[in-house]
C-alpha cells in the first residue's frame, strides 16, 4: 500500500488534544473528513490510525482533533510525527498529480523527441515546476502549467511538453 504525506505534527492545540500539523497537503478538507482514517507515523516507523472528529485550517497550519487523542499530553507526545493517508487518486481535482508520480516520467517534446526524465517536483511560491535530467547535461526546469504542459500520461510515465527558447 502507498501512503502520501499530509503534514507533520508539531504541537497540541487545545487541552481536547486537537493536532497542531503544518500542512503538506492541498486537500486537507477531503483528507481529514469526519469519519476518515489517517495514520500517525512514528519515528520509529510504528503506525498508529486514527479517525477524524473534527478539522480546520488556517494558512499553512491544519487543526485536527482525532477520536482516539482526548488530552494536551496525548497529542504532546505524537509531536514531531507525521500524519498520512493511503494514497487516492480520487481525492484529487482533474488535471492534479501526485509529486511521486511525475517523478521518473520520460519528458518528450511535442515532436516526440526525449528530452529527459522527471527527477523532481520543485516547489516554488509561483508555481511548481518540473526538475528534468539529461544524460550528459545539465538539468533544466519546466513549469507545470497549461502554457508548458502539453500532457500526461500516469500510466506510461510520460509528460510531454512545449520547449521554448533558452529553456535547454
Amino acid at each position: 500500500m502507498e501512503y502520501v504525506t499530509l503534514g507533520k505534527i508539531i504541537d497540541a492545540f487545545n487541552l481536547d488534544g486537537t493536532l497542531k500539523i503544518v500542512s503538506s497537503t492541498f486537500y486537507g478538507e477531503k483528507r481529514y473528513k469526519k469519519g476518515n482514517t489517517v495514520d500517525i507515523v512514528h519515528p520509529n516507523g510504528e503506525r498508529e490510525t486514527v479517525t477524524v472528529e473534527k478539522y480546520r485550517h488556517n494558512k499553512d497550519i491544519d487543526f485536527v482533533k482525532v477520536l482516539e487523542i482526548n488530552t494536551k499530553e496525548e497529542a504532546l507526545e505524537r509531536k514531531g510525527c507525521f500524519i498520512e493517508a493511503i494514497k487516492d487518486a480520487k481525492v484529487l481535482n482533474k488535471n492534479d498529480y501526485y509529486f511521486s508520480d511525475l517523478e521518473k516520467c520520460d519528458v518528450y517534446d511535442s515532436n516526440g523527441c526525449r528530452l529527459g526524465k522527471v527527477k523532481k517536483v520543485e516547489e516554488f511560491p509561483s508555481v511548481n515546476t518540473l526538475r528534468v535530467s539529461r544524460e550528459n547535461k545539465n538539468d533544466f526546469f519546466v513549469p507545470f502549467i497549461k502554457e508548458f504542459i502539453v500532457s500526461v500520461d500516469i500510466e506510461n510515465k510520460r509528460i510531454v511538453i512545449n520547449v521554448i527558447e533558452g529553456m535547454l
